[in-house]
């Protein structure tokens, strides 16, 4: 699988465009990899994971042709990853020469979220999947995916991804701080060969954080994975998601993680499994 972030910012972006502190301040002079899109992803350059407020600038930064994505699968439904406006683009008589429809994963928010802003598809553009949790489903381009879900919005089942194809299986861990029980129950005996945490928060003094993880919660949920056998020292394992807020730059965060054989993503970065 051919693994590509198109981008790894947390809500706000880096910089955020309302915000004079250290780090935003500091990206706008050094810019490079501190400067970060909200959180996209993207695989084989057919299966989209969220779409982004910069959807467009990623897609022309990086040179993607999105009328080749298959699958388009949702992680829950705030706004820095549910810019389904920009699917209007695909419908017919907007989009011309697309050949196949956009099958879209999701929950029943997301759903009927993108059947609000898409009123009078047609199935040859745009098809609908409701994701249950903890239930393996194949998609139109042949990944199997399983939902599992994610400690996050109170009010929305929010979830988190495997995604397996050709004997490759991965993780896309955000948003989420430490994950659920339930989804520890899920992941035991599967071993990943890639995995993707999101690190919005920085130090907390807390390595079971909810909502978002901090550093200490990756480290811990690495640990975890470690001691259970869900990854071992083969595994690639990523953070994603970042924020101006945790207080550190790219180089810090890289610095930060080192010691632990753990990768810091930034927009743009490719990985292969």
């Amino acid at each position: 699988m051919k693994l590509q972030f198109l981008g790894t910012a947390a809500s706000e972006g880096i910089p955020n465009p309302f915000c004079k502190c250290e780090i935003c301040e500091k990206t706008r002079v050094v810019k490079g990899k501190d400067v970060r899109t909200r959180s996209s992803f993207l695989i084989d350059d057919v299966l989209q994971i969220d779409i982004a407020p910069e959807f467009s600038y990623q897609v022309m930064r990086e040179n993607v042709d999105v009328t080749k994505i298959k699958d388009l699968l949702f992680t829950h439904t705030h706004p820095d990853h549910f810019n389904v406006g920009d699917l209007f683009s695909r419908m017919v008589d907007f989009g011309f020469n697309i050949t196949h429809p956009l099958h879209i994963y999701g929950n029943d928010r997301a759903i009927n979220g993108c059947l609000d802003v898409l009123p009078g598809y047609s199935p040859e553009r745009f098809q609908f999947h409701l994701s249950v949790p903890y239930v393996t489903i194949t998609t139109s381009a042949g990944y199997t995916i399983t939902p599992l879900l994610a400690n996050h919005a109170k009010w929305e089942f929010c979830f988190v991804y495997v995604i397996e194809k050709d004997g490759k299986r991965m993780l896309y861990g955000h948003d989420s701080g430490y994950f659920p029980e339930l989804t520890w129950d899920w992941l035991k005996g599967k071993y990943l060969d890639l995995a993707i945490f999101e690190c919005t928060y920085g130090y907390r003094q807390n390595d079971r954080t909810n909502n978002h993880m901090s550093i200490e919660t990756v480290l811990s949920t690495h640990k975890r994975m470690l001691d259970e056998k869900i990854f071992d020292h083969k595994t690639q394992v990523l953070t994603s998601h970042h924020s101006h807020s945790c207080g550190f730059m790219h180089d810090e965060l890289v610095e930060i993680f080192k010691p632990h054989n753990i990768e810091v993503a930034y927009d743009g970065l490719t990985k292969t499994i």
